[in-house]
C-alpha cells in the first residue's frame, strides 16, 4: 500500500492575495509581478519608513501609507531597503493617503523586482495577518510532524538493514515523486520511477544530469535550460559519493527536499555501519595501506619509520626487502548500495587473504576502494625478475583459485606495480597496481595471463586515467556515435565488423576466416561503414582514431 505524498507547501503571496479576506479589497499588482512565488514567512502591519531594520525576510508589508515618505527620494529608498532586507512584498492599502501607489514606489519597486499591490477598498489588516499566521503555522506544524514521520520511516530502514533500493523506493512513495541515486559521475544507479514511466525518466539520463550541474546544497533546486531538478548531496561534505535527484518537483513544494534530506541520510548511515563491520586484521592492514595512500594523494612526506613499526607489528618486514603493489580489481563489485557493496568487498578481501596465505606470501590486503583489494607485497631482496614473476604469478593464480571456489561470478584483473626498495615509494607501486588492474579489465580475458603489469596495458592506460574527461568522452561519442545509432536502427553489428577489421590491421583474409563471412559479404559491410562514417578505412590516421574511440568505450564499460 503507497504511503500518502508528503507535499508541504510553501504559502506564496500570489496565494495571500487570492485569500477571501484579501480579495474583499480588490488587490491589484501594480509592480514586481514576476515575484509573486515568493515565500511568505510572516506579515507585518506598519507605517514606518524604517522598517527594514526590523525584517528578517520572507516578510509581507501590509501598509496604508500614512507615514510614508512624500518625496520621490524617500520613497525609492523605502522600496530599496525593503527588497534589501528580503521582504517577500508591500500591499498598500488606498484611500487613506493615496487614491493611487505613488510613482516612487510603484517605478522603483519595479525596477528592484518587490511586489507590490494596491488594495482599493479598506480591509481589516488584523484579519489578514490572523488569517496568513494560522496557514503558515499550520504548514509549519504539519511540515514538522511529517519531519519526525519521515525520520522514524527512514531510521528504522537502516536498523532493519534495508538496502539502497529499498530506501530509494521508499523516498520516492512518501515524496509521490520520481527518485533517482545517481553517482558522481552521473549514472542514474537505482531508479524508483513512482508514477512516472521508467524509461521517460531515464532517457538520455546522464547527459541531461551534466546539463543540469553538481548541486552542493541540501534541497537546492537545480534549473537548467528545459526542466527543474531537486538534487541532495549524499554522504559528508569533503566524501560525497552520490546524489538523490527528483526531477521536476512541484514549485515551493518543501515535502520532496525533506524526504530527500532524510532518505540521504539513511543512505550515509547505511554506508557508514556496512564500512565498519571488517575484522580488526582488516582494519590495521587497510589503516597502514591507506595512511601510506593519503600521504602520497597529499604529497606529504611519509614518515617511514613509523610505518615500518606498524608493518612489522602486523608480520610484514619492511627492512631490506624488495615491496611491491598488487591489486585485484572486481568491476561488478562496484555499486552505490552499501550493504551489497560491502558484502562482496569483503568476500573478495578473504579470497585474496587465503590465496595470500596459501602461498606463503608476506603482505598486507586492504579494501580501500569498492571492488578493488589492495596488497602491499614483501619479497627477498635480490631476486630476478623472473623470480618476482614466477612469485606473483603463483599469487594470482591462488587468488583466481579462491574466487573459484568461494562461487565468485563477477570477472576480476589482477595488476602489479613496480618493485621498489624503500616503504616511502609503496603509494606509486600501489597506486599504479590499481589502475593497471582497471585498464586491464577492458582487455579481452586470456587464461595464459593471470596478471597484468604496465607493459600490457600501454594506450589504454593513457586512456583509462582520461576516460572520464569530457573531451575523450566527446571525441569518441563523435567517432562512433552515428555506426551505433545505424546498428540500432537496423538491429546490426557494424561496430563489431569494425572492431574485428581494426583488430585485424586491415587483413581482409584474416578477417573472413575469424568472423566466418564471405569476402563480399564483408566488402559491403565495410563500405557500408565507410558511408555511415564518412570515412576511408584505408586511411592510417582515420582508422587509429576510430581504434582510440573503440578503446575508450571499451574502459568507459
Amino acid at each position: 500500500m503507497r504511503r500518502p505524498a508528503y507535499t508541504v507547501s510553501v504559502l506564496t503571496l500570489r496565494e495571500v492575495l487570492a485569500l477571501p479576506v484579501v480579495r474583499a479589497g480588490g488587490p491589484e499588482v501594480v509592480a514586481g509581478a514576476r515575484g509573486l512565488d515568493a515565500e511568505v514567512r510572516w506579515v507585518h502591519v506598519s507605517e514606518l519608513a524604517d522598517i527594514a531594520a526590523l525584517l528578517r525576510g520572507g516578510e509581507l508589508i501590509l501598509t496604508t501609507g500614512i507615514a510614508l515618505p512624500a518625496g520621490r527620494a524617500g520613497q525609492r529608498r523605502y522600496v530599496d531597503e525593503l527588497a534589501g532586507a528580503g521582504a517577500s512584498g508591500l500591499v498598500v492599502e488606498l484611500g487613506r493617503r493615496w487614491e493611487q501607489v505613488p510613482p516612487g514606489i510603484a517605478q522603483r519597486a519595479e525596477d528592484v523586482g518587490l511586489p507590490v499591490a494596491a488594495l482599493h477598498a479598506a480591509v481589516p489588516f488584523v484579519q489578514v495577518t490572523e488569517t496568513v499566521h494560522a496557514l503558515i503555522i499550520n504548514a509549519q506544524y504539519a511540515a514538522l510532524r511529517q519531519s519526525e514521520e519521515a525520520h522514524r520511516a527512514f531510521t528504522g530502514l537502516s536498523v532493519e538493514g534495508a538496502s539502497v533500493a529499498d530506501i530509494v523506493e521508499r523516498a520516492a512513495q512518501m515524496s509521490g515523486h520520481a527518485v533517482v541515486l545517481e553517482d558522481l559521475a552521473h549514472r542514474a544507479v537505482v531508479t524508483a520511477a513512482g508514477p512516472s514511466s521508467t524509461a521517460r525518466l531515464l532517457a538520455d539520463w546522464e547527459a541531461r544530469s551534466r546539463e543540469q550541474g553538481c548541486a552542493t546544497d541540501p534541497g537546492r533546486t537545480e534549473r537548467g535550460s528545459a526542466e527543474p531538478w531537486l538534487v541532495v548531496p549524499v554522504g559528508p561534505r569533503s566524501q560525497r559519493w552520490a546524489r538523490l535527484v527528483a526531477p521536476y518537483p512541484a514549485p515551493g513544494d518543501t515535502g520532496v527536499a525533506m524526504v530527500l534530506e532524510r532518505a540521504a541520510e539513511a543512505l550515509a548511515l547505511n554506508r557508514l555501519l556496512e564500512r565498519d563491520q571488517v575484522s580488526l586484521e582488516q582494519q590495521a592492514h587497510r589503516g597502514v595501506v591507506a595512511d601510506l595512500l593519503a600521504d602520497h594523494a597529499a604529497s606529504r612526506p611519509t614518515d617511514e619509520a613509523a610505518v615500518q613499526a606498524r608493518a612489522r607489528a602486523l608480520g610484514l618486514a619492511v627492512t631490506d626487502r624488495e615491496l611491491i603493489g598488487v591489486a585485484v580489481w572486481s568491476p561488478a563489485v562496484v555499486a552505490v548500495d552499501a550493504v551489497a557493496t560491502g558484502r562482496r568487498d569483503r568476500s573478495l578481501a578473504e579470497a585474496v587473504t587465503r590465496a595470500v596465505r596459501s602461498t606463503r606470501t608476506s603482505a598486507l590486503v586492504a579494501t580501500v576502494e569498492p571492488g578493488q583489494v589492495l596488497l602491499l607485497c614483501s619479497l627477498p631482496p635480490a631476486r630476478t625478475a623472473t623470480g618476482t614473476s614466477a612469485v606473483l604469478r603463483r599469487l594470482s593464480l591462488a587468488v583466481r583459485d579462491q574466487l573459484r571456489s568461494a562461487g565468485w561470478a563477477q570477472p576480476h584483473t589482477v595488476g602489479v606495480g613496480e618493485p621498489v626498495a624503500g616503504i616511502g615509494a609503496v603509494p606509486g607501486s600501489l597506486v599504479l597496481a590499481g589502475h593497471v588492474a582497471q585498464v586491464a579489465a577492458s582487455l579481452p580475458p586470456s587464461a595464459d595471463r593471470p596478471y597484468f603489469d604496465s607493459g600490457d596495458v600501454r594506450l589504454r592506460g593513457v586512456l583509462g586515467a582520461l576516460s572520464e574527461d569530457p573531451r575523450l568522452v566527446a571525441f569518441a561519442d563523435s567517432e562512433l556515435g552515428r555506426l551505433r545509432a545505424h546498428d540500432a536502427r537496423h538491429e546490426g553489428d557494424l561496430v563489431t565488423t569494425l572492431r574485428a577489421f581494426l583488430h585485424a590491421r586491415g587483413n581482409i583474409s584474416a578477417l573472413s576466416r575469424a568472423s566466418h563471412l564471405s569476402r563480399p559479404a564483408l566488402y559491403a559491410r565495410l563500405a557500408r561503414i565507410q558511408d555511415v562514417l564518412g570515412v576511408d578505412l584505408e586511411d592510417a590516421e582515420s582508422n587509429l582514431s576510430l581504434h582510440v574511440a573503440l578503446l575508450v568505450s571499451d574502459l568507459r564499460g
